[in-house]
């Protein structure tokens, strides 16, 4: 193995083994393989999270250590800042007589009806009435328990 593929964006960024987009300048954290088809495979991964990204293979040399050597010319001329160094530079730039400011918390509301719906009223159902079958004439069964059927008795 004498290379390795990494990918890089238009913004000659570096994906990283945590799939970041990272400067490229520390070779150890850069995501690499030795198979054309697994960078191909990663590419078109990092490009669903972010489809505006124009990602391309890379193709680069081994150095001692089997570390990429990411050429000169695909770095960027500047470093880029992580986002956890970008919070740090932020609070210590600007008005030395500002205070920082806390980041706001999000606090719940104190009430979520969506959350705890109210239970529904317990009503206790009211006791159906007995209902005789001479209370209503037409409703009496038309077979008597000491004759057949209708059926029964017309194939004998």
């Amino acid at each position: 193995m004498s290379h390795v593929y990494v990918l890089t964006n238009q913004h000659q960024q570096f994906l990283s083994k945590s799939n970041e987009w990272i400067d490229g300048r520390e070779s150890t954290k850069l995501f690499r393989t030795e198979h054309k088809d697994v960078a191909i495979n990663q590419m078109f991964e990092a490009n669903t999270r972010d489809v505006s990204l124009r990602i391309e293979l890379l193709e680069c040399p081994l150095d001692s250590k089997k570390h990429p050597q990411v050429p000169a010319e695909a770095l960027s001329d500047e470093p880029l800042v992580s986002a956890d160094e970008a919070t740090v530079n932020a609070q210590g730039a600007g008005d030395p007589d500002e205070l920082p400011q806390p980041a706001p918390v999000e606090t719940p509301p104190e009430h979520n009806p969506e959350a705890d719906p109210a239970p529904a009223p317990e009503v206790a159902p009211e006791p159906q009435p007995e209902i005789e079958p001479e209370q209503f004439p037409g409703t009496t069964p038309e077979i008597q328990p000491d004759q057949p059927p209708e059926s029964i008795a017309r194939q004998a």
